[in-house]
This record gives C-alpha cells, sequence and structure tokens, in this order.
C-alpha cells in the first residue's frame, strides 16, 4: 500500500481520488454482513477468546518494554502502580506466538496463533467459535449465483499509454495527480501537492521515484526514522 506510477495514455479521463473502476468487484452489492456474527466470522465466545489473548499479549509485550498498559491498570490482577508482569510473561507469550514480539509488541498474527494452541489445548477442534450461520466467512450472500460471480470475477488495470500520472494504494487504487506527458512535469507538480503522506517530498524526491522503483509503500520505519510517500521507496 501506498504510491505507484502508472502509464496511461495522455487523453485518460478518471476522477481524482476515485477508486478505479476495475478494482471494484461489482458482484459485492449483494454481500452482507452476517447477522448472527455481525461480520466477524465467530460465535461469542470465540470473540471473547479473542479479547482475553489479547490482554494476554499485550502483558507479554509489556513485560519487554518495562511498562503497563493503561488497560491493564484497571485490571483487578493489577496491584503495583507501574509494574509489569515480569520476563516469565514475556516467555509465555513468545511461547504461544511461536516468536518474540516486534518492537511494536504482538501482532495479529500472534494473537491469532496463540488463540489457536489455546482452543487445541482444550481439546477442541479448530473450527471451535465458528459462526454456524456464515461458516466463518462473515458474510451471506443474496443468492449463490451472486456469490458465484463474485469469486469468478477479474479485477482489470487502467489502460496503458504514454503519460505519467500517480496513484494511491491505499485504498483499491486511484488517481492523486493528473496525467502528464513527461516525468518532470509530474515531480513538479507532486512536489507542490499537500496530499497527506505526501506533503513536503522534494522534486528530486519524486523524479527519482517516477525515474526509478515507481513504487513505494504507505510508510517505513528503520532506526534513521520514519519515511512515507515517496520517501518511503529508498
Amino acid at each position: 500500500m501506498g504510491r505507484e506510477l502508472k502509464r496511461v495514455p495522455l487523453d485518460f479521463q478518471w476522477p481524482e481520488n476515485k477508486v478505479w473502476e476495475g478494482y471494484l468487484n461489482p458482484h459485492y452489492e449483494k454481500r452482507h454482513n452476517c447477522t448472527a456474527c455481525s461480520g466477524t466470522g465467530s460465535t461469542p465466545a470465540r470473540q471473547r477468546l479473542s479479547d482475553l489473548v489479547s490482554l494476554l499479549m499485550l502483558s507479554g509485550s509489556d513485560a519487554l518494554r518495562g511498562a503497563c498498559h493503561p488497560y491493564l491498570q484497571q485490571a483487578p490482577l493489577y496491584h503495583t502502580q507501574g509494574s509489569t508482569c515480569g520476563a516469565d510473561m514475556a516467555e509465555l507469550t513468545a511461547g504461544l506466538a511461536g516468536r518474540e514480539p516486534s518492537f511494536l509488541g504482538h501482532d495479529a498474527c500472534d494473537k491469532y496463533v496463540a488463540a489457536r494452541k489455546i482452543i487445541a489445548a482444550a481439546g477442541l477442534p479448530e473450527a471451535w467459535g465458528t459462526c454456524p450461520e456464515c461458516h466463518g466467512d462473515g458474510d451471506t450472500w443474496e443468492d449463490e449465483e451472486s456469490k458465484r460471480a463474485a469469486d469468478e470475477w477479474v479485477r482489470s488495470e487502467p489502460p496503458t499509454g504514454e503519460g505519467y500520472q500517480i496513484w494511491e494504494t491505499v485504498s483499491e487504487g486511484s488517481p492523486i495527480s493528473p496525467v502528464f506527458v513527461t516525468p518532470e512535469e509530474l515531480a513538479r507538480h507532486m512536489a507542490s501537492t499537500r496530499w497527506g503522506a505526501d506533503k513536503g517530498t522534494s522534486y528530486e524526491s519524486w523524479l527519482r521515484f517516477i525515474n526509478g522503483p515507481g513504487w513505494a509503500p504507505s510508510m517505513v520505519m528503520d532506526a534513521s526514522g520514519i519515511w512515507t510517500g515517496a520517501n518511503a521507496a529508498f
């Protein structure tokens, strides 16, 4: 997700900040959130387990960073202001996740793995807690034909050409600049924009992006700082 250079026809007409029609599955109009589980795909018991696992994994992350999350400060088991559970809690959550947490803590994948291990330890099948109405999909369809058509739908790209245009890929994908004849014209336009993460990106950075990788994630973090927009490509 981020920024992407596209080569489109010079007369290409599509509104800026509007998702390209070829990226939107029209059959999804007949798809609805399952009313039994509110679109989660899980029973209330499985959702409660997910909440409890989130708190458990948060305890492990807190133990490594040496500070107690405000959520846990309100819990009955919290007894010493500012305390954490200690290194043994970090060992437990790392064991459940199958890996140490990143500097941001345990992520959603870690929590998913931990919940599966708890379910297995209880001697329950892997499908335990799956919504019986939608079978875990979180969605229901008006008819089987619409579901089949949605599954068979194929994403299509905009037409290609000689023009230069910047698109965002944070959503399904939409243009965020007009079409220009040269990379230099596009770089000058983007350097003057105040659009989100692109604010403050120089002409030189944009030109290097356009002539170089042509794609960048929304954000990159490393030891030297946080990079967004076109700067995240380098």
